[in-house]
């Protein structure tokens, strides 16, 4: 007998062997085909070729699998919907916008989607522009010109309507991009900080954490980390030489 979508899932959380993750995954994703299919046909009139569509809604349905929780009461089409159709749009977005986007601001765009499909997940709507600049420290005004970069607009509740579709997006006022907290440091290195971070191996993430976010002593993470005291400074120089390289590498205007 075949099995539905929520026993699979129920099943997916359970287990721990990677051949049988793998299976399942793969039995969810074959289930919602026809929904990946259905979703692409309504953006046809992108001009973007059907079967490029249908892939890239792929990339939402296994990231849909991999991230819903059934705890949360909401139903996994809905989620699967909401972030197979970001994927379409976004596909939509960098194929059609001739604008050139700081990297600063795709780093941003991808903190914003992330917690996008987190509050969904976990409230059954979309946030508004109020509560994506609460969770992120941002101001609304700055949230509203980050989304004109990727056209999520039609993802967050606006006065409670919906707007057109319009693949090419806005430009943008970077100036109006800031942080909600009063600070000197500006958001763009804040960002280019963060993606330099991101490009580090676990073990050097952990030190990061634990040095200058959890202000432990290089003794007391070496302990937690099963290192010595000197490989952790050896570590940390390593990584903050990367660190400095890879912004040494961005150019001034941040693009």
């Amino acid at each position: 007998m075949k099995r539905t979508t929520e026993e699979l899932l129920c099943d997916l959380k359970q287990a721990t062997d990677p051949a049988a993750i793998s299976t399942l995954c793969e039995e969810i994703v074959s289930h919602h085909i026809g929904l990946v299919k259905s979703i692409a046909t309504e953006f046809r009139s992108s001009g973007e070729p059907l079967d490029d569509l249908i892939q890239t809604g792929y990339i939402g349905l296994l990231s849909a699998v991999a991230n819903f929780d059934p705890a949360r009461g909401i139903k996994f089409t809905t989620y699967a919907t909401y972030l197979i159709k970001g994927e379409m749009r976004h596909y939509i977005r960098d194929k059609c916008s001739t604008i050139r986007i700081p990297q600063w601001i795709q780093t941003l765009n991808n903190k914003i989607k992330q917690e996008e499909a987190r509050f969904f997940q976990e409230q059954g709507r979309p946030p508004t522009i109020a509560e994506l600049a609460q969770l992120l420290n941002l101001t609304t005004e700055g949230i509203a010109e980050v989304l004109k970069a990727r056209d999520t607009m039609t993802y967050i509740s606006i006065d409670q309507e919906r707007r057109e579709h319009d693949p090419r997006p806005p430009l943008i006022d970077i100036s109006k991009i800031r942080s909600s907290q009063n600070t000197d440091f500006p958001l763009e290195h804040r960002m280019e900080i963060i993606t330099a971070i991101e490009s580090l191996t676990q073990i050097q993430r952990d030190i990061v954490t634990g040095l200058f976010y959890e202000s432990k002593s290089q003794q007391e993470l070496g302990k937690e980390l099963n290192l010595s005291q000197r490989q952790v400074s050896r570590l940390k120089a390593q990584l903050l030489n990367k660190i400095k390289e890879r912004l040494a590498a961005v150019p001034p205007d941040g693009n």
